[in-house]
């Protein structure tokens, strides 16, 4: 039969196919065995064709390197960009999905992409068969692992096994693990970036709380996070360490010995670029910084949920460059009062590159944001008892900002806050003043205005003596109609002391068709001759602390892994 079909053309074939299956099936009685062999047999012809089909696709015709550079880029979109969410190791998992689809496409492809080991190297241990099959594929490959202790001795075996060819191991501690560091005594030579997260709160089984990891007492890798651990500090040097985050840290740092650890660590780290602490300084007290720490290649530090005097403690203890962004975002004290420090900031030259300085401070919450064209500070802190207007009043005996010209301020407690800040920054030449949201009963904002505007009118001393600018920004008309009479004074005093303002803008509600609102414009208004420049009272002007300057969002802070939510910067 198949020699008198030899000759007989495809679609030929194709065409009587249907109508002989039909008259075979009708025609014999054929048992449930017959019907799948013959499916069986119909499926392979037909994957004959799609094969021969598949030949004639232009993708067939990519040499086998391309596919597998196609194969790779889309893995690297469908794999984490630069790892895990910090503190959440458990819930995640690499996206696989992707490549099993490729696997699944046909067999050239998937002959193609079981021959790539690099298409193999993000590894977890969700699935132990998984593990295996990824190891396996990997070949000899520098690898990723994503691994936890609930299988201790797997765990083990594995990290033994391919420690040489590691490029990154994001850990997960559980409490069947033992102490970290004989956990870790192998060698990794390749190791790039290391993350361990542990909930323990066994102690170490020796005092000797600076054990050194994988029995090298210097490691050539980039970046380490730390959560969690307790009280443990690896005694490494890390002369290449770029990127170091420590968090949930309230015990580890209790006794002066620790905090000795922690200068250490910081010490074997010349290269270091971005710090990132959380959870420091709960039950400790520092009183004195000692020495200081150079960090000068720092491009970013943060601090959150600390606590607000500690954190200023170590704070003091760095040396850094004039160039770094410093966050010290959701602190915490009882008493801002009680929260000043009794040791300067020694940073000088990050200090004198500050330029700019916005204040917001409601009641028990701050909100400071200085900066410089490359540095930037940030302190955002809530105190349970009292308020910040003593905290800032002394805000440059601890942390002096001698380069400042410029402040952004909004409070809700008089003006005293602004006149003490004015008193610390004598080149200061433009103000703006807003009253804050949650003013008091017995607090109006022409009582913050009038008080300012007293102040500003003193000659001996004259305060802010450079001051050109001045921004008010009222909510209601009538804190600029009780207080016309007391600008005009301040402008007239100002102008025949020799300072005069140049540029008063106002922003205020106002309505042409209001004949109070005309006659305050003109009492006002009576102050021109005294102003150098102009005098406007509807000028648009934005609060401090309202616009996010992008210089926060450093990419390069998230270089190996992604900060949690509650820990990027926002306003």
């Amino acid at each position: 039969m198949l020699e008198s079909l030899k000759n007989v053309p495809l679609l030929n074939l194709l065409e009587v196919l249907p109508s002989a299956l039909r008259r075979g099936i009708e025609t014999h009685s054929l048992g449930r065995d017959e019907l799948v062999l013959a499916d069986t047999m119909a499926t392979k012809a037909l994957l004959q064709i799609r094969a021969q089909l598949n030949l004639l696709s232009p993708m067939a015709r990519l040499p086998s390197e391309i596919l597998a550079q196609c194969f790779d880029h889309v893995m690297s979109c469908a794999l984490p960009g630069h790892g895990d969410t910090i503190g959440k190791r458990d819930t995640h998992q690499f996206s696989f999905r992707p490549l099993i689809t490729i696997i699944h496409v046909c067999k050239r492809w998937r002959e193609v992409a079981l021959g790539t080991p690099a298409l193999w190297t993000y590894i977890d241990d969700e699935r132990p068969t998984r593990l295996e099959a990824f190891l396996a594929r990997s070949q000899h490959a520098p690898i990723s692992m994503h691994l936890t202790t609930k299988d201790l001795s797997r765990t083990t075996l594995v990290l033994n096994a391919h420690a040489s060819r590691m490029r990154r191991l994001d850990l997960t501690i559980h409490d069947n693990a033992p102490f970290i560091p004989p956990l870790l005594q192998f060698k990794a030579p390749l190791l790039e970036c290391l993350t361990i997260c542990s909930e323990l709160n066994s102690p170490p089984p020796s005092e000797d709380f600076t054990m050194l990891l994988f029995r090298e007492r210097e490691l050539d890798i980039r970046a380490l996070a730390l959560v969690g651990l307790n009280p443990w500090l690896p005694g490494n040097r890390f002369p290449q360490l770029t990127h170091l985050y420590l968090s949930k840290l309230p015990d580890q740092f209790r006794v002066e010995d620790n905090i000795a650890h922690f200068r250490q660590l910081l010490f074997n780290t010349p290269a270091l670029q971005y710090l990132h602490v959380g959870r420091f300084g709960y039950g400790i007290s520092i009183t004195d910084v000692g020495y200081t720490i150079p960090l000068p290649a720092l491009r970013g530090l943060t601090f959150t949920d600390s606590m607000f005097l500690p954190t200023l403690g170590l704070f003091a203890m760095l040396d850094l460059p004039q160039d770094v962004m410093v966050r010290l975002d959701r602190l915490e004290c009882v008493s801002a009062s009680r929260s000043v420090p009794h040791f300067p900031i020694p940073s000088h030259e990050f200090l004198s590159s500050l330029h700019v300085i916005e204040v917001v401070a409601m009641r028990n919450g701050l909100h400071l944001v200085a900066q410089g064209p490359r540095s930037g500070l940030w302190i955002r802190a809530r105190c349970i008892e009292d308020q910040w207007d003593g905290w800032l009043s002394q805000l440059t005996t601890f942390m002096p900002m001698p380069s400042v010209k410029e402040v952004r301020v909004a409070v809700a407690h008089g003006s005293g806050t602004v006149i003490d800040l004015l008193r610390q920054l004598p080149h200061l030449t433009k103000l703006a003043v807003f009253p804050g949201e949650e003013l008091s009963s017995v607090e109006r904002p022409e009582d913050i205005f009038q008080g300012l505007y007293h102040g500003l009118a003193q000659a001996n001393p004259i305060l802010a003596p450079r001051l050109e600018v001045l921004e008010i920004h009222s909510p209601e008309f009538p804190a600029g109609k009780m207080t016309a009479t007391a600008f005009v004074a301040m402008a007239r005093a100002r102008h025949a002391l020799g300072c005069p303002l140049h540029t008063v803008d106002c922003n205020v509600a106002y309505d042409d068709e209001n004949e109070d609102h005309k006659l305050t414009e003109a009492a006002f208004l009576t102050a021109e001759p005294y102003v150098v420049k102009h005098l406007d009272l509807k000028s648009r002007i934005d609060p401090p602390c309202s616009v996010m300057d992008e210089r926060w969002r450093d990419p390069g802070a998230e270089r190996w892994w992604t900060l949690p939510d509650g820990e990027q910067a926002n306003f």
